[in-house]
């Protein structure tokens, strides 16, 4: 009976542990939810402006235009 009581006082505590953790992690992604968005969309942003710059560039070495509607280069 012993044995039970002390896997069952085991679970409990595991379960609180769990409990805490989950609590902690919804509060700080509700405070750091929005800088963590914003952080991610402004890294698209100059991802996709360091990519657009690049194929201009080729396009402009190959004596074409770049057309950013379609990304290819144009006569």
């Amino acid at each position: 009976m012993k044995i039970l009581k002390k896997k069952a006082q085991s679970l409990i505590e595991y379960g609180l542990i769990l409990a805490l953790v989950a609590v902690i992690a919804v509060t700080v992604l509700g405070k750091f939810g929005k800088t963590m968005t914003d952080s991610a969309d402004k890294t698209s942003k100059t991802i996709n402006s360091a990519a657009d710059n690049a194929a201009a560039n080729y396009c402009k070495s190959i004596g074409q235009t770049y057309d950013e509607a379609t990304g290819t280069c144009k006569d």
